[in-house]
């Protein structure tokens, strides 16, 4: 006890071998004892009580201590590392193990080679690699000033149905909520008739904040070097609406953090009202957002709304999927798997060897354009194509909607009889 009153702990290091020869050596036990207390041999007790008396405790350690039957020499080791320096700095230890074997002979274990490229620094694992900072952006001022978008797939109805996208547009000076949608897949058609509602209940936004889907940003250059646009981003611009494409997903914060809110609430919300069905979902939505808002959005730096009001021009002739064709001397164009042929008229002779624009509403009307008129036509026939045997390209995210298209097709083609086995009976 010190003087203090408080208690000192004494941590005792030594062995137990060493305070049982001590203790035989001050003839305090005999040596029965002490071979019994180590239980070894009598020959091994003398050795270790001889090695005592000349190193102390140190001659109680193992002489293997240390030593490495199989291991590489140090003049091989800095060999093996002078050689990484020089040629394979930035190499990860599996690659740079190929290109020592390959290239210089040297076959060595790429975990050994991992393990030395971490002693010398050169390669730091995952675990050791600090974690990306990313720095936090202040939200925008004014309501309407920039929509974050996105849209999250998930097993909305659990177990009572299958897996559906949501698209969420959420304000990023508010966080507020301002269209929830199901969908069965992203595309651009479903996009443009979510953005069409939007502008009907707030108005045209100034910009859109996504990522880098291939619907608002086109990721490959053509041949001449140049990137164009989207069927969405081309809609936007119409509507003088700029999309933004977030590099990484901490970017568009709020939508990420929405999504994993409304995976938890929104489905549990379906749950207890029995919503299985996408109509179901979509017409309750709006009281679903009504009350999110009230309990995670807020108030604006700036309250002055910034939306813009909705165009002069209809929204369906603004929001449409557009491509450019080539008219020939019959008068006639492809567009979608169909033949369309223009009517006789001078503007449609004009047009001849011309490229013209072929505009598809929301709602699938069809509208030619050249000279920013249209032009009258009707549908010839619709192009039969022989289905060859290569295989479809889908994007990951519309795999789900291409299965449930296949598995239907599947069904229809089960169910239709197939008349050439159907034979009349030979009677005699």
């Amino acid at each position: 006890m010190d003087t203090d009153g408080s208690s000192a702990l004494e941590i005792d290091d030594e062995a137990y071998e060493t305070k049982a020869i001590k203790a035989y050596l001050a003839n305090e036990i005999s040596f029965a004892d002490l071979e019994a207390s180590l239980e070894l041999k009598r020959a091994q007790v003398r050795r270790l009580v001889a090695r005592f008396k000349v190193s102390g405790q140190e001659g109680l350690k193992s002489k293997k201590m240390g030593v490495r039957n199989r291991a590489y020499s140090e003049t091989f080791r800095e060999h093996v590392i002078g050689i990484i320096r020089e040629q394979y700095l930035d190499f990860g230890p599996t690659l740079a193990a190929e290109k020592l074997e390959k290239d210089h002979g040297i076959r060595i274990a790429t975990e050994t080679l991992r393990g030395w490229m971490k002693e010398e620094g050169i390669w730091v694992d995952r675990r050791g690699r600090k974690p990306k900072v990313f720095s936090p952006r202040k939200p925008r001022e004014q309501r309407g000033e920039l929509i974050q978008v996105d849209g999250s797939y998930h097993r909305w109805f659990e177990k009572r149905g299958d897996e559906a996208c949501l698209l969420v547009f959420i304000d990023d000076a508010t966080s507020e909520i301002m269209l929830l949608r199901l969908v069965d897949h992203e595309s651009s058609y479903n996009y443009m008739a979510c953005l069409r509602a939007y502008i009907h209940k707030f108005g045209c936004p100034l910009a859109l904040y996504s990522d880098r889907h291939s619907i608002f940003r086109v990721n490959r250059e053509n041949g001449a070097g140049e990137r164009t646009i989207t069927q969405f981003t081309r809609a936007c611009r119409s509507l003088d609406i700029k999309v933004i494409c977030a590099k990484t997903p901490q970017a568009k914060g709020r939508v990420e953090r929405a999504n994993r809110t409304l995976q938890d609430r929104l489905v549990k919300e379906l749950r207890l009202r029995s919503i299985s069905t996408v109509v179901e979902a979509n017409a309750y939505f709006e009281e679903y957002r009504l009350e999110h808002n009230r309990k995670f959005a807020r108030l604006p730096e700036n309250p002055v709304d910034a939306h813009l009001p909705k165009p002069n021009e209809g929204l369906d002739k603004l929001l449409t999927y557009t491509v450019q064709r080539k008219v020939f001397k019959d008068l006639p164009l492809s567009f979608n798997k169909m033949r369309l042929i223009l009517e006789d008229t001078d503007l449609s002779r004009m047009a001849i060897g011309k490229i013209v624009t072929v505009a598809m509403m929301l709602e699938g009307d069809i509208e030619i354009i050249f000279d920013e008129t249209p032009l009258p036509f009707r549908i010839f026939d619709k192009i039969r194509r022989i289905s060859d045997e290569s295989p479809e390209v889908v994007d990951h995210k519309r795999l789900g909607a291409a299965l449930a298209m296949a598995k239907a097709v599947k069904r229809r083609s089960n169910g239709t009889p197939d008349r050439r086995r159907r034979r009349t009976p030979l009677r005699i």
